[in-house]
Parts: C-alpha cells; sequence; structure tokens
C-alpha cells in the first residue's frame, strides 16, 4: 500500500466514525436557533407588554 492509498483510507475512516456526530450536531444547533430566535421574540414581546402596562 503506498502512501497516498494509505492517506486515503485514513482520511475516509477519519469521515466515517466522525462525520455522523458532526451532522448531528449541526442538525441538533440549526434547530436549537430556530427555538432561541422565539424565544427572543416572545421576551422583546414581553418587555413591550410592560412598558405599555406601566
Amino acid at each position: 500500500m503506498d502512501a497516498s492509498t494509505q492517506w486515503l483510507s485514513t482520511v475516509t475512516e477519519i469521515i466515517g466514525n466522525v462525520g455522523f456526530p458532526i451532522f448531528i450536531a449541526l442538525f441538533l444547533l440549526q434547530r436549537m436557533e430556530t427555538k432561541l430566535d422565539d424565544v427572543v421574540k416572545a421576551l422583546h414581546e414581553l418587555g413591550q407588554a410592560i412598558k405599555s402596562a406601566m
């Protein structure tokens, strides 16, 4: 096995082992981002409601 074939095999193995967890992490971060946007919007509306009540 020459160096380039061994390097390609190693890279393929790393992507196989690490690729799926990275995909899951990015997917969960995307979902969390949308939920955090909703929380920020709700807090902004709450602040406006408190200001108008005073």
